[in-house]
């Protein structure tokens, strides 16, 4: 019984070991005016900076691509090489604040007709291949929601990881932004409720349930009704964002 007992505690003691010495490893991508002329924008390069520096007070992993350095090859170079890092029981994200489209976004140098994209297929072939058990993907672009329609990526998403995709708009709507504003309405509440503003419990982690509640609400009502924010994956209401404890 005594034997039972503390093989108990020492697999309790590794698992709290594991959870405390968890790491992030986070892409930050941000495009405001592209290759191709295409209806530049004002702040996506701003809601980089602005996500950027929430999670370099969290961890040194952070690794920032803004205009013409985001070009759909480099953003996948730069998330294999970043997300090889992790190890299971790590924190993967992936923010993109730029163009979007029902597939997925548009690096800087996509092409007419929505070629040379970055689809949702290109992110979970990255998925496969990383070891961390918490993904997240977080997009302030137009039109990102349609990932609940693509049963494809859908089917893939499936998986043993926790996958959160924190979208900012539904598959027929644009993600607001104007220049009266730091960022675009979507970023503007996500950096609110990261840095405290979702916490409804005030125990310092804020939860999926808690940010996407937040945000929702939030978005919804800047933009008078004309913007919703989805979350979708396979994970559960307390899946952890972030965690300000440490």
């Amino acid at each position: 019984m005594r034997t039972l007992v503390i093989i108990i505690l020492a697999l309790m003691a590794s698992a709290f070991a594991l959870q405390v010495g968890a790491e992030t490893y986070v892409v930050v991508v941000g495009i405001a005016q592209y290759q191709d002329s295409r209806a530049n924008l004002f702040l996506p390069e701003k809601d980089a900076r602005t996500v950027a520096a929430i999670y370099k007070t969290r961890t040194e992993h952070v690794a920032t691509l803004t205009g013409r350095q985001a070009t759909r090859a480099n953003i996948i170079k730069v998330m294999n090489a970043q997300f090889a890092k992790a190890g299971k029981g790590d924190m993967v994200v992936l923010f993109f604040s730029g163009h979007g489209y029902e597939g997925g976004f548009c690096p800087y140098d996509t092409g007419p007709r929505f070629s040379n994209t970055l689809t949702y297929e290109d992110i979970y072939s990255v998925f496969r291949h990383c070891r961390a058990t918490r993904k997240v993907v977080i997009a302030d672009a137009c039109m990102s929601g349609g990932i609940r329609s693509k049963k494809r990526s859908r089917s893939r998403a499936k998986s043993k990881s926790d996958v959160v995709m924190f979208l900012s708009s539904r598959t027929n709507e644009k993600s607001i932004e104007t220049p009266r504003m730091q960022n675009g309405y979507f970023t503007a509440y996500l950096d609110r409720g990261l840095r405290g503003g979702a916490d409804t419990n005030r125990d310092r982690v804020i939860t999926a349930k808690e940010i996407f509640n937040y945000v929702s609400q939030g978005v919804k009502s800047l933009s008078k009704g004309r913007q919703h924010p989805v979350m979708w994956g396979n994970f559960d209401d307390n899946f952890v964002m972030i965690d300000w404890r440490q």
